[in-house]
């Protein structure tokens, strides 16, 4: 596996597509958008994907951060929200 520095590699103010995969539950997409909304405010409306039985959920946004610190502060507040499992 490759590694490389984020820093190098990103050149901010940025557009990324931050992704969330949680338990599918009622209003979670708009909780996890409430966060992202926090750290990167925008009117959020997050494409989704369910899983093949519906357990879980796929939550895809597309974001502009300003700096690395903003987007590693999305990362972790994010996985405060009960039920998210994986963020990309």
């Amino acid at each position: 596996m490759t590694q490389y520095d984020r820093d190098k590699v990103w050149e901010f103010p940025c557009e990324i597509c931050f992704k969330v995969m949680a338990v599918h539950r009622e209003g979670i997409d708009m909780e996890v958008a409430e966060v992202v909304n926090r750290h990167a405010p925008n009117d959020y409306s997050p494409s989704s994907k369910l899983s093949r039985d519906g357990n879980y959920i796929s939550l895809s946004f597309t974001v502009v951060v300003e700096s690395r610190e903003q987007v590693d502060a999305m990362y972790k507040d994010v996985h405060t929200v009960n039920g998210v499992k994986m963020t990309l």
